[in-house]
C-alpha cells in the first residue's frame, strides 16, 4: 500500500472513529435521559403512594373516631287526633285502616294511645263506621251513656240526644247502655228509647260463627239466647269466667266447645230451653 492509499485509510478510519464516538455519546445520552425519567416516575409514584396512604389513614382514623350522635331521651307527648265535621259530611281515614263518614256537626276524637292494645274513641253526632277487622284490638266507641265494641264490621251510629241507636249492617257489634249489655246482628238495630229491639232469630241446627275476646260466660250466655231466641239456665258461679276464641257450628255445638273448660254439660229441657249443668 503506497503513501497515498495509508494516508486515504487513515482519514476514513479517523472519521468513521469520530461517527462512532458521536452515535456512543447520543446513546448514552438517551440512555440517560431514560434513567433520569424513570427514577422521576418512580419519585412521582411513592408520593402519589404516600398521598393515597396518608389520606387512607385519616379516614380511617375518621371512622374509627366518628361517633353518631345519640337519639334524644326526650318523648313527645302522644297527639289526641281530632276530627270534625261542619255544614256538610266528611269523610275520614283513621290509622287502622277504618274508613268514617261523619254526618253534618259531628265530632270524633281519638285517645291518645289509638291502636296500641285497642282502637278507643269518643264520639258525638252521626256517623257510619266501617271498621277495619282486628280480632287483637277491639273497637271501642265512647257515645256519651252508652258504647259501642267492634272487631271488624259496617253500622250507622246516631248519638245525639233523643235519637240515640245503632244500625249494624255487616259484622258483629256490642252495645253497653249503663250496664246492659246487647248484642246486634246484620240488619238489627238497637235504640235507646226501645228496651227489646227488633231481632232475627236463628233455628237451633243453623250454624254461625262467634269470635269473643275475654268475655264473660253470662254475656256469651245472652248473646246465644238473643241469636237463637232460646232460654239458657247455668250455674251463676261460672257467671264471671272469661272465655277466648272462635267458634263455629250450631247452637249444641257451640254450647259444647263453650262448656268444656268448665266441665258443664247441655241438657235440652224444651224446644225453647237448654239447661248447662
Amino acid at each position: 500500500m503506497n503513501n497515498r492509499e495509508d494516508e486515504d485509510f487513515k482519514k476514513n478510519w479517523e472519521e468513521a472513529y469520530r461517527e462512532n464516538q458521536q452515535m456512543d455519546q447520543l446513546t448514552d445520552a438517551r440512555i440517560k435521559a431514560g434513567i433520569e425519567q424513570r427514577i422521576q416516575t418512580g419519585k412521582n409514584r411513592k408520593k402519589i403512594f404516600w398521598a393515597a396512604s396518608a389520606a387512607a389513614v385519616v379516614i380511617g382514623m375518621g371512622m374509627f373516631f366518628y361517633k353518631p350522635s345519640e337519639p334524644s331521651s326526650i318523648v313527645e307527648p302522644a297527639k289526641v287526633e281530632t276530627y270534625i265535621s261542619s255544614d256538610f259530611t266528611k269523610p275520614i281515614d283513621l290509622p287502622d285502616g277504618s274508613h268514617i263518614v261523619l254526618e253534618p256537626h259531628s265530632r270524633l276524637v281519638l285517645s291518645s294511645d289509638f291502636g296500641k292494645t285497642d282502637r278507643r274513641i269518643t264520639f258525638t253526632g252521626k256517623a257510619t263506621f266501617d271498621i277495619a277487622k282486628d280480632k287483637t284490638r277491639p273497637f271501642r266507641i265512647n257515645a256519651k251513656d252508652f258504647t259501642v265494641q267492634v272487631l271488624g264490621t259496617k253500622f250507622f251510629l246516631d248519638q245525639t240526644t233523643g235519637k240515640e241507636k245503632v244500625e249494624l249492617f255487616e259484622g258483629k257489634v256490642k252495645v253497653d247502655h249503663h250496664g246492659k249489655i246487647t248484642y246486634l246482628l246484620p240488619n238489627q238495630s238497637w235504640s235507646k228509647n226501645i228496651e227489646k229491639p227488633v231481632h232475627f232469630y236463628y233455628a237451633a241446627d243453623a250454624k254461625r260463627e262467634f269470635s269473643f275476646e275475654d268475655e264473660s260466660l253470662k254475656n256469651i250466655v245472652a248473646e246465644l239466647e238473643q241469636v237463637y231466641n232460646i232460654k239458657i239456665e247455668y250455674p251463676k258461679e261460672y257467671g264471671d269466667q272469661k272465655i277466648k276464641g272462635s267458634f263455629s257450628g250450631n247452637l249444641n255445638e257451640v254450647l259444647s266447645a263453650i262448656c268444656y273448660p268448665f266441665n258443664l254439660k247441655t241438657e235440652k229441657k224444651s224446644d225453647k230451653e237448654i239447661q248447662l249443668k
